[in-house]
């Protein structure tokens, strides 16, 4: 007790000359981890400290800094941050990044095991923090559940991160001293043998990041599973000859349900010779997204079982006469393939030479006669009018001519393919839809086809609801495999606009796209960089006054960071200046536009007005968006030191001569969705000195306009509620914690709540849109992208649109130019990164 007593570092002392300690939030057998704060800037970090006990290990010591060196050596977001290191009273300490959430060990123990999607989530982050760790030339040697930290974005979307690279061994060759060569041996003994692969555990010195590999497959099955790997209750001895002899656990014992393709990449990735197993962490990430989510009829393409790679070559070459009739007079619709296994290449014979010679012109042949039937005799639909764009509500009738003859930008074999399932959705032909998209799946479309295949599968799984799909794109090209952000959609008379933010033009700034898309949600033009200032564009959306597009996002970056607000035209151009419409600061502002009709917009965005306190700002732009008033306080509320409030996640509607402001706001133990009204005509809300010098002098807590719950059970952690008004009044949607989606009509008038209901006990991040006295809400439900019409008086039956993973932010929704046609776009996994989709629903 007393050596504890003597490694524990008090509360108040500061360390390192700039870091004082508030609390212990952790201990282990090495080091505890303290809560601090940076006494020269007020920022909150974790301090990790060695224990006092070990501080004449030379060995521990160096291990102990090897974390620092490791995780300077890397910058990834899925790897927590290493800022600083130092030494107080001769045991060394960390400074890093503080987070807060709990282990994935810890998950565990509370969960047993997690969902699919969870899994699939956290690994994949786990796989992206390894992948930089390894092209930066550093082992981890050391993955286990304890040291992968769940926690979560400003978003409040689930966020893997990597700890703990105390046993970290770089790629660069040791000098052969005995210092390094002790620390080496001494360092496997740190290791965790439930996690160590063969060649760990055997002593080998070649071990490399495929060692990594293996941790992270032995953490994949205890997620799905709920047990680890080997019978970790006999020792280490017997967990080590586990793993040197033992047969590899099938996990459909323990978890029928998981899909077949599964278990077979589980033996892979547990490969007991590193050259067999994934040979890099992309690889691994993108192999388990194809294995957990196969398609029906593809799932045997993605068998990794290598007594079956090349029946289906072998099938061809003796008989390629079958490929050649069906592919050189293509009919109205190409029937689709069955299903096949993905040969693996090898050594042919001459004949064998011969025959794939002849199965190749075959398939450029077929190529061919592919890309006349789509180009020529069923030429692709241009960008639409203002008189029709897309389907009619039945989603059966074609798009008008646009102004402007525009073809599909993606040329390769399948995404023609692609182009012409796209088609065929947009005339009503779903079921010819799907299995040209599995088509072109089969024919080389990769991870793109087989997105857009299980989207459009997943449309077909109910026949309930008045909408169905009438469109279904993929608006980035489809070259790109980096991660997008949550799109965001407007229908013009040109086509769709599209935008989005990513790093693919230069990989040091976050910026913001375009890309116009045409009747069949086909991309008509190469992305349109439309924040070229910006450095870190965060939150984009689009806001709609007629063909007038705004794109409202937020700038973390630079010099004059804050909420930027720029024009668009009808085809997603720049068409006017970026117009800082906030102070000079770097916040989560969390911005919202409304149009105001002919006066212009409103902007409404969350910022720190005192310390400690998030209140709202509302700004009064002009028709060209351009500032034409002082921003205008909307809220405050009064916090004691150390105690967070926060006013965030707008959104607005202008409606009925008021500004509705529905938010959330954030108590230490309580969020509310709230409901802030103003009449347009508020002297406080125009700017009026005598208004404003008044409302200064008041005290305590204090809002302009009225404030209430939507509802007084409207509550929930992280809670983004979204608004849209009709002539009759206004619609409030929600998440609920206890309750899932929620959906209230407000009074338009008096602001009442007349009536609120549970849109789903297991629906999250529901959006609303009115598009004249129509109104819809869409929201995610287990797994799927859902959406329902509603009125004043009813809540019709919800319609099924696409599938969504994982823990993803609130789609974005918006009308289209012709009655009852409704636009989401979302973001989703796509085979181990994160891609933008929109899907168009035709609703009768």
């Amino acid at each position: 007790m007393a050596t504890q007593n003597k490694s524990r570092v008090p509360a108040g002392t500061v360390v390192g000359s700039k870091f004082r300690i508030t609390k212990e939030i952790g201990r282990g057998g090495m080091a505890a981890v303290y809560e601090a704060e940076n006494v020269d800037i007020g920022k909150r970090v974790a301090v990790k400290i060695l224990a006092a006990e070990l501080i004449t290990s030379k060995v521990v010591r160096e291990r102990f800094l090897r974390e620092a060196r490791a995780a300077a050596a890397i910058r990834s977001p899925y790897i927590c941050d290493v800022y600083d290191s130092g030494v107080f009273e001769e045991r060394p300490f960390l400074v890093m990044e503080l987070l807060e959430g709990e282990s994935l060990y810890d998950r565990l123990t509370r969960a047993r095991r997690l969902d699919p999607d969870t899994t699939l989530t956290i690994i994949t982050h786990a796989a992206r923090g390894l992948s930089q760790a390894h092209d930066s030339s550093v082992i981890h040697r050391d993955l286990k559940p304890e040291n992968i930290f769940i926690t979560t974005t400003p978003e409040g979307h689930i966020l893997g991160k990597i700890l703990d690279f105390g046993l970290a061994k770089f790629y660069e060759p040791t000098d052969g001293t005995a210092e390094n060569v002790r620390l080496t041996r001494e360092g496997a003994l740190f290791g965790t043998p439930a996690y160590m692969s063969p060649e760990q555990a055997k002593g080998q010195g070649g071990v490399d990041h495929r060692a990594d590999l293996w941790a992270l497959g032995c953490i994949v099955y205890e997620c799905l599973t709920g047990q680890t790997v080997w019978n970790v209750d006999q020792g280490v001895a017997m967990i080590l000859a586990q793993i040197a002899g033992a047969p590899i656990p099938r996990p459909s014992r323990l978890r029928p349900d998981l899909p077949k393709t599964f278990e077979a990449w589980f033996f892979k990735a547990l490969d007991r010779d590193p050259n067999r197993r994934f040979q890099t962490a992309k690889e691994f990430a993108d192999t388990l997204a194809d294995a957990l989510r196969p398609l029906p009829e593809v799932e045997r393409a993605h068998s990794l079982h290598s007594e079956a790679e090349g029946v289906v070559l072998d099938q061809l070459i003796s008989d390629p006469s079958a490929s050649l009739g069906a592919v050189a007079t293509p009919p109205p619709r190409p029937p689709p393939p069955a299903p096949v296994e993905i040969p693996t290449w090898r050594p042919a014979s001459r004949s064998s030479g011969r025959a794939i010679a002849l199965l190749l012109l075959f398939a450029a042949i077929g190529l061919g006669a592919y890309a006349v039937w789509l180009y020529v005799l069923h030429p692709p639909t241009t960008p639409a009018t203002a008189s029709g764009l897309g389907t009619s509500t039945s989603g059966n009738t074609a798009a008008s001519a646009g102004p402007a003859k525009l073809a599909p930008r993606e040329g390769e074999a399948y995404a023609l393919q692609i182009a012409a399932a796209q088609q065929a959705l947009r005339d009503g032909k779903a079921k010819d839809a799907v299995a040209l998209f599995k088509d072109a799946f089969n024919n080389g479309g990769s991870n793109v086809a087989r997105a857009l295949a299980s989207h459009s599968t997943v449309a077909l799984e109910t026949s309930e609801g008045k909408c169905r799909v009438s469109g279904l794109g993929r608006p980035r090209p489809f070259s790109l495999v980096i991660d997008s952000s949550r799109p965001t959609i407007a229908a013009t008379s040109a086509g769709v606009v599209a935008t989005w933010v990513d790093n693919h033009e230069d990989s040091r700034k976050k910026q913001g796209f375009s890309v116009l898309l045409d009747s069949a949600l086909r991309r008509v033009n190469e992305p349109l960089l439309v924040t070229p200032e910006a450095g870190s564009v965060r939150h984009p959306q689009l806001a709609q006054l007629n063909d007038k597009l705004a794109l409202l996002y937020w700038d973390d970056s630079g010099s004059e960071p804050g909420v930027y607000v720029r024009r668009i035209d009808a085809e997603g151009r720049i068409a006017g200046p970026a117009r800082r419409v906030s102070d000079t600061k770097r916040e989560q502002f969390y911005p919202a536009l409304a149009s105001a009709g002919d006066t212009g917009f409103w902007a409404v965005w969350s910022e720190e007005a005192e310390p400690g306190v998030e209140d709202l700002i509302a700004r009064r732009l002009g028709k060209e968006f351009e500032p034409i008033a002082p921003p205008v306080r909307l809220t405050r509320h009064v916090t004691t030191p150390g105690v967070k409030i926060a006013a965030s996640r707008p959104d607005i509607a202008v409606a009925h001569g008021t500004l509705f402001v529905v938010y959330a706001l954030e108590r230490p133990n309580d969020t509310s969705a709230m409901l802030l009204r103003v009449k347009l005509d508020d002297p406080e809300l125009s700017g009026d000195p005598a208004a404003l010098e008044k409302r200064n002098r008041r005290k305590g807590d204090w809002t302009v306009g009225v404030s209430k719950p939507i509802v007084p059970t409207a509550k929930g952690k992280n809670t983004q509620p979204r608004i849209a008004c009709s002539s009759d009044g206004c619609f409030a949607a929600w998440d609920d914690e206890a309750a899932g989606a929620n959906l209230a009509f407000i009074d338009k008038d008096r602001g009442e709540t007349i009536w609120h209901r549970e849109i789903s006990r297991k629906g999250a991040r529901p959006v609303v849109a009115v598009h004249g006295n129509a109104a819809a809400v869409a929201w995610y439900e287990n797994s799927r992208v859902k959406i329902a019409l509603m009125s004043r008086d009813a809540l019709e039956a919800p319609s099924v649109l696409a599938r969504v993973s994982g823990h993803q932010p609130y789609p974005a929704i918006a009308a289209g130019t012709e009655p009852g046609q409704w636009y989401i776009s979302w973001r989703d996994y796509e085979a181990g990164h994160l891609e933008a989709f929109v899907v168009r629903a035709g609703c009768k």
